[in-house]
């Protein structure tokens, strides 16, 4: 699935431009003696949340993008990122990977 933003039953994420609405996702959920952080870093780092877009067939990793609205869910292919405001696909390259890690 692609990296977004949900709550109360509805999911958010950006693709092909727009932000498009859906009560179809998955929450992450991690076990026992793991723990999720943000970490800022050139390359994508080990542990980095990675999800999958289909119209080009590889993988886009979770990130929380640091934008004039706050910090906000998104998705980044390891160069930039993208997020879902206003009905819009912005981007940004101010961001950091969600890792979870051991």
């Amino acid at each position: 699935g692609i990296p977004g933003k949900a709550r109360a039953g509805k999911a958010w994420y950006s693709f092909g431009g727009k932000e498009h609405e859906s009560t179809d996702f998955h929450w992450i959920k991690v076990s026992r003696g793991y723990r999720v952080h943000q970490e800022k870093s050139n390359s994508v780092p080990h542990g980095a949340v990675v999800g999958y877009q289909h119209n080009n067939n590889k993988h886009v990793f979770g990130v929380i993008c640091h934008t004039p609205h706050g910090h906000v869910p998104g998705k980044s292919n390891g160069q930039e990122a993208h997020y879902g405001w206003g009905g819009k696909e912005e981007t940004c390259r101010n961001f950091s990977y969600v890792v979870v890690r051991h």
